[in-house]
């Protein structure tokens, strides 16, 4: 089961000095849970600069203390920083910080709010194209010329936690590549 990055108890710190909290303050003490759990992977699935806190300790364990140089990554062994990168279940703490950055916990509590407040980005990502919509003699009308908004098609439900993330993101055009010899 995946590790959230907050617990229910710092979120509802941080609902209880929120305005709009209704979501959470109506959701079951499951629900919360699975909603803190489900923010979770929702930011793990996303492309962050840098590297696992446990491979950023191993590289530089075996260098010289610069863990971006390309020697650092041949002097650990490939299966050790595999190992290390499997031994830390989420993508944060990373580089040499050892615990989580208060924006990426804030995002967490957005993302959970919003899934509570029945956000389905999925959802989300299908209406982008619906323009109008009707219920008198059933019309739908598409425009499939729209941009969706850089969040939702990242699969983020809340533009809030997206500006909060966004600064751990890597470049779109953004490569790594190592040789293994």
């Amino acid at each position: 089961m995946t590790t959230a990055y907050v617990t229910v108890q710092d979120a509802q710190t941080f609902f209880d000095d929120k305005l709009h909290e209704t979501a959470w303050t109506l959701a079951s003490a499951t629900d919360r849970t699975k909603s803190l759990v489900a923010a979770t992977r929702i930011i793990d699935q996303l492309n962050f600069k840098g590297d696992k806190n446990s491979v950023c300790a191993l590289i530089t364990a075996n260098t010289d203390g610069t863990s971006s140089s390309i020697s650092s990554y041949r002097a650990a062994n490939q299966e050790a920083i595999r190992a290390a990168n499997v031994a830390q279940e989420n993508e944060f703490p990373r580089g040499k910080d050892t615990a989580v950055p208060e924006k990426i916990k804030w995002s967490t509590y957005e993302i959970a709010y919003a899934l509570l407040d029945g956000v389905d980005p999925d959802i989300e990502m299908e209406n982008i194209p619906v323009q109008l919509h009707g219920i008198g003699s059933v019309q739908t009308a598409y425009n499939r010329n729209q941009e969706p908004l850089e969040h939702i098609l990242n699969g983020i439900p809340s533009a809030t936690a997206w500006k909060y993330l966004k600064p751990f993101l890597r470049d779109d055009d953004h490569i790594r590549l190592s040789r293994v010899s």
